[in-house]
């Protein structure tokens, strides 16, 4: 049997509950079935294409979703209690990031697979995934903290006036944090764009001088799903800066569950679905489909040419050193010698006498 939603006020300031709304058990069973579904798809994509290096970080964003929304069916059960609720709630927060990082390590992917020098916009295609993927994590780590404070509030009976108080106000700063965090992700989803478009402008322009690398133009699929898994988590996105635009959790939005599914869950399915009908295993071919990987002899012998350039830059320093204190000995020397013949005075060579005449010549 169900918890009674009808006599209880999720709005209450008294509430217990993580949600403010009396959660739908359906709903959330779908979507946990159907990220469900996408991550095992992932998985087996990932093997079959021979691209688990670049599919795990869905088939893991895919099973953080499909964890959140198990979490959230077994919380409708007790939806005043957050012990299911807050660990479902920071999930659904942060599965976004995942996906969004996959994004960035599909571009660098096509640089090196379509592109001649393999290079966007002077940036070398590891080096372009390397540097958003640093920043979709940084994006993570600020989110999580705020995520973290914006989930707990104090929810004991016998905290004081003042406890609640700055339960409310240290909820209030994760959520500005939280906020602060997807600004940021936003701001960088839009500068990748600028790289995308960039990437298919190179793409056309090695096409039409016919110089590059001669593939069909299957380039153009993948950046066209990727843009589009852009424009959903971006939807998602804007939907949780307006939704806490007012500092409060007590609005429009977040008190109306199908906003919550509509505009958070239904965009994410779709992102991760989209990737499974166009997998980039299906368009990205070959060796040169991924990024070169070092055998381990090849990674000792990089390591002992480091090592051997560490000490003969240590020897050079240490050969500099003794030049050094060489020089500056023969200085003071040369000095001490220089203020001897002053003090002297010039030295006279051997006089001669005429026999004639009395003095020296």
């Amino acid at each position: 049997m169900g918890f009674n939603c009808s006599s209880y006020d999720f709005t209450s300031p008294d509430s217990t509950s993580t949600f403010l709304y009396c959660p739908s058990l359906p709903a959330a069973i779908f979507f946990a079935v159907l990220f469900g579904l996408s991550t095992i798809t992932h998985i087996f994509q990932a093997f079959y294409h021979h691209k688990w290096r670049l599919s795990w970080v869905i088939a893991l964003g895919a099973a953080w979703e499909t964890t959140a929304f198990g979490l959230r069916a077994a919380a409708t059960q007790n939806p005043v209690s957050d012990a299911l609720g807050i660990p479902s709630s920071i999930l659904i927060y942060l599965s976004p990031l995942l996906i969004n990082a996959y994004a960035y390590m599909v571009l660098g992917r096509m640089v090196w697979y379509y592109l001649q020098d393999k290079r966007v916009a002077s940036i070398q295609a590891k080096r372009l995934t390397v540097i958003f993927v640093w920043l979709d994590i940084i994006a993570f780590l600020v989110q999580l903290t705020g995520a973290s404070m914006a989930s707990f509030r104090d929810t004991d009976s016998n905290s004081t006036e003042q406890e609640k108080i700055d339960s409310a106000n240290a909820q209030k700063l994760g959520l500005n944090i939280y906020m602060g965090g997807i600004g940021f992700q936003l701001f960088w989803i839009l500068v990748f764009s600028g790289f995308a478009w960039r990437f298919r402008v190179k793409a056309v322009m090695e096409r039409d001088q016919g110089c590059g690398v001669h593939r069909d133009s299957s380039w153009k699929q993948i950046l066209v799903i990727l843009y589009f898994t852009l424009l959903m988590i971006t939807i998602r996105i804007i939907f949780r800066l307006v939704e806490f635009s007012g500092g409060s959790f007590n609005t429009k939005l977040t008190t109306t569950e199908s906003y919550f599914y509509a505009l958070e869950a239904t965009p994410m399915g779709i992102a991760c679905i989209t990737w499974n009908i166009f997998h980039p295993g299906r368009f990205l071919v070959g060796p040169d489909s991924e990024f070169p990987r070092l055998t381990r002899k090849e990674k000792k012998q990089i390591k002992a040419e480091k090592k051997r350039l560490k000490e003969e830059k240590k020897y050079a320093k240490k050969e500099d050193k003794q030049r050094h204190r060489e020089w500056k000995k023969e200085s003071k020397r040369m000095e001490r010698h220089g203020a001897d013949e002053l003090e002297m005075g010039p030295l006279r060579g051997p006089q001669t006498y005429r026999t004639d005449d009395i003095g020296p010549v």
